[in-house]
């Protein structure tokens, strides 16, 4: 009597990725609550500067303002709030990513799908500070240009009060928006972009353009 010949039973592959039109809405649906939101705000904010009587040149604008001047410690809770929840589209980004690990993704789980781990801390750091001086040196120097013409509002860099927490919180605000960009825009949104298809040009120039708004 012949032996039953016996099969191994296929992997379980996971569930099958998400269609282009998910992924799409997903898209969508990251940047209304991160910096695409901040775009419009700012597009809407510019238009409200141009109808203003007066020259660009003669106007100002604050980066990091106090939200309440004469009450230090409210103006620290207020600070630190906004630095949080302006972080919480990264927390956002890294659960999908993860989501996707767990369906089959590419690569590792969460933020390592985009290079942010501390597996090379020295050799990131080192690239990044060149990057961040040459993108920094040339939005400096275009700013400049655009002011010296009379084409763009006067930038104070804060208006905090003279209390221990000012530094501390200028850090934490500058981490805050570097972590936000390269994560959601630089990482997140370039991988989506790829998946649906588009090319490297393509994907680059939608995401200066974001980052440029």
């Amino acid at each position: 009597m012949r032996p039953q010949e016996t099969t191994d039973p296929a992997p379980d592959e996971g569930p099958p990725p998400l269609p282009r039109r998910a992924l799409r809405h997903e898209v969508l649906l990251v940047l209304a609550v991160s910096l695409g939101a901040s775009a419009v705000g700012a597009l809407i904010s510019f238009s409200g500067v141009l109808t203003r009587p007066g020259g660009l040149g003669e106007q100002t604008a604050t980066l990091n303002a106090s939200r309440a001047p004469d009450r230090p410690w409210l103006d620290l809770a207020w600070q630190l709030f906004g630095i949080a929840t302006d972080l919480a589209p990264v927390l956002l980004v890294a659960h999908l990513l993860l989501r996707e690990r767990a369906a089959g993704g590419y690569g590792g789980g969460g933020l390592r799908l985009l290079g942010f781990d501390a597996r090379r801390p020295r050799s990131d750091l080192a690239r990044g500070a060149v990057v961040a001086a040459g993108i920094g040196g040339s939005g400096l120097l275009l700013y400049l240009g655009a002011h010296a013409a009379g084409a763009n509002l006067t930038v104070v860099p804060e208006s905090l009060p003279d209390v221990w927490w000012k530094f501390p919180v200028l850090v934490a605000s500058a981490l805050e928006n570097a972590v936000l960009e390269e994560v959601v825009v630089l990482g997140y949104l370039l991988r989506r972009l790829s998946q649906l298809g588009w090319t490297p040009t393509g994907a680059l120039l939608a995401s200066a353009l974001l980052r440029g708004s």
